[in-house]
Parts: structure tokens; sequence; C-alpha cells
């Protein structure tokens, strides 16, 4: 999974390491396309034992 992210440009939502002089809110919006792709990447019997929630951030996850 940290590959995938790697290569989707993304890993920063799990080491949280953002860009400098990031607001808050930007970090929540650049949280969607991480979680999008982690939960896409499960199988769908694990993918029903977690949860889908839009709230839940990719580190969580």
């Amino acid at each position: 999974m940290i590959a995938l992210l790697q290569r989707e440009g993304s890993i920063h939502v799990i080491n949280e390491k953002y860009p400098d002089k990031i607001l808050d809110s930007d970090k929540e919006k650049i949280e969607g396309d991480p979680l999008s792709v982690i939960q896409l990447s499960l199988a769908p019997n694990v993918l029903c034992e977690v949860s889908t929630s839009t709230e839940e951030m990719a580190k969580e996850l």
C-alpha cells in the first residue's frame, strides 16, 4: 500500500510530511484522493470490514 501511495504522490498522508505552509483545511481536502486509492485497492471482503466513512482519514484506514 505504501508503494501505491508513493506512486500516486500521496505518501504524505501516511508519514504526515505535508508541504510547508499548508493549511489544515487543505490537508482535509488532499486526504480524499489517498483514501480513495486505499479503499479501491482493498478486496471486497476486506472493504466490508473497514469503515468507508468519508470522514475517515487515509492513515487510519
